[in-house]
């Protein structure tokens, strides 16, 4: 059997912006923002098994909204593994309006980590290699993250 791998190339879903989805400044509420970038971030380390594995969230380790989305907007999410630790799975999404002429500056930007557990719920080692090699700096990051919620 082949070993598994954490594609970086990501994966990319739409989300039609709808009037339930905004504020009461008419544009995008950021908590449902943070609903699907989670979502995708999820999907992303999820998709890096062949088959589903128990894998749970810790945390969002940056997240920043930069422009306003408003209803009947599409917004575009891609995800890809940014780190890989041990039993952890670093995801980076990016997320853009979809429409055509549309500025393609990200609408949202962050970084969330997952840890694959047991069945008591005990962090465990995920068997997955990197394609690619990230920074030292990069790394130390996901890494000071990791030691932060062990901590």
């Amino acid at each position: 059997m082949a070993s598994p791998n954490a594609d970086p190339s990501g994966f990319i879903s739409s989300h039609l912006v709808k009037s339930e989805d905004l504020n009461h400044h008419q544009t995008l509420y950021a908590g449902r923002c943070v609903e699907w970038c989670v979502e995708m971030a999820y999907i992303t380390a999820q998709r890096c098994f062949p088959e589903p594995r128990p894998l749970v969230f810790m945390s969002i380790r940056s997240l920043s909204i930069r422009a306003a989305v408003r209803v009947g907007e599409i917004m575009e999410l891609s995800g890809r593994v940014d780190y890989l630790g041990e039993s952890t799975i670093g995801v980076r999404i990016d997320g853009h309006k979809a429409q055509n002429g549309a500025d393609h500056k990200p609408v949202v930007t962050g970084t969330f980590l997952f840890c694959t557990i047991d069945e008591e719920g005990k962090a465990i080692p995920h068997g997955l290699t990197a394609t690619e090699t990230p920074s030292a700096g990069k790394t130390r990051d996901w890494q000071r993250c990791e030691a932060e919620l062990a901590s």
